[in-house]
């Protein structure tokens, strides 16, 4: 007869801190990297809406270090993505430099914008700070607008290249990006374990007595601002690099409000709510644009919500998760979890 233990026991510090702390997280996790490797076999065409997750995965992540982890309200999570985009756009196109070398740089740029936007933060918080984050993304569109000077800041972007690689395939990009969400994803779960993410979440809980305990509240907020910002200029590199044009139609308000939706969906506190929300968030907005025509060839009626629906769908999803379970799909598929690993018994 088999001798199981009743839980999971750790008699050693390492073992108590490791990221994937039992058997069950450690091979989940190789299953789910198995399974991301092997995505362009099992997806085909269709491995655009895993770049497309994984993209907004890594700008998503970024906003939960910013106002999951640390307390701070931001609506101009695109702008950052924007900088990071024509940033990049720029670095590989005017002065030549290799794709690899603009990436960093172009989340290095954001960083310091974001260092910049988050001065005010100090003396303002809650709707003023969103207020002041949303004055600064429409600053950026009409800077960009203003400065290309081609149409809506249209500019076009070259394909990335590694060395003599030039990536033209969809494949290609994808396992670039795959390195990159990986690496992204894992960095921002450990980072929220160290000093530094203790020091976040005591500014988040109550940023006077973080101050009382010596936790630098400007530096820590500014910290979190350009870390926030440095994950979207990733993101805005990638993106722009994967679709090779951008205009400021891609990094508008309504991609701001796209991720606050993604981090309340997937799990504010959570490291695995952004890519939970994110995924599905772009996946239900590639769902709504196969569904919706063919709701109005069946019911013509419904054609004069067929713009709308995306919102309407977003917001009526949205109201009821918040009901229902405000912690998001992480905190669900943790009671999921809990409820399986105790069934039958309810205790």
């Amino acid at each position: 007869m088999a001798v199981r233990p009743a839980g999971d026991f750790k008699i050693t510090y390492p073992q108590d801190m490791a990221l994937l702390d039992t058997a069950f997280n450690r091979w989940g996790f190789l299953l789910l990297v198995g399974a991301l490797v092997l995505a362009p076999a099992w997806l085909g065409n269709y491995i655009f809406l895993l770049t497309t997750i994984g993209v907004f995965a890594i700008g998503a992540t970024g906003l939960a270090l910013l106002t999951g982890f640390t307390g701070q309200i931001s609506l101009g999570h695109a702008a950052f993505m924007a900088i990071g985009a024509y940033a990049s756009a720029l670095l590989t196109g005017g002065w030549g430099l290799p794709f690899l070398l603009s990436l960093p740089l172009a989340g290095i740029i954001a960083f310091l914008f974001g260092a910049a936007v988050a001065l005010p933060s100090l003396r303002i918080k809650g709707l003023y700070l969103a207020i002041a984050t949303l004055a600064f993304q429409f600053l950026t569109e009409y800077t960009i607008i203003h400065a290309a000077g081609q149409g809506l800041g249209a500019i076009s972007v070259r394909a990335p290249r590694i060395g003599p690689w030039v990536m033209r395939s969809e494949v290609q990009f994808y396992y670039v990006l795959l390195a990159v969400w990986l690496a992204s994803g894992i960095f921002a779960a450990n980072l929220v374990r160290s000093r530094i993410g203790l020091a976040l979440m005591a500014v988040r809980d109550r940023d006077y007595a973080a101050q009382v305990m010596g936790i630098n509240l400007l530096y820590y907020k500014a910290l979190a601002f350009g870390l926030s910002a440095f994950y979207a200029g990733i993101a805005g590199s990638l993106w722009a690099h994967y679709n090779r044009v951008i205009t400021i139609e891609h990094f508008t308000l309504v991609t701001s409000i796209d991720y606050v939706a993604m981090i309340v969906m997937g799990g504010l506190t959570s490291v695995w709510g952004p890519h939970l929300g994110a995924a599905f968030v772009t996946a239900l907005s590639q769902g709504l644009r196969i569904i919706a025509p063919l709701v109005i060839t069946v019911l013509p009626a419904f054609a004069k919500i067929a713009t709308p629906l995306r919102e309407i769908v977003f917001g009526s999803i949205l109201i009821a998760l918040l009901i229902w379970e405000p912690g998001g799909l992480a905190t669900l598929l943790r009671k999921l979890k809990r409820y399986v690993d105790l069934w039958p018994f309810s205790y």
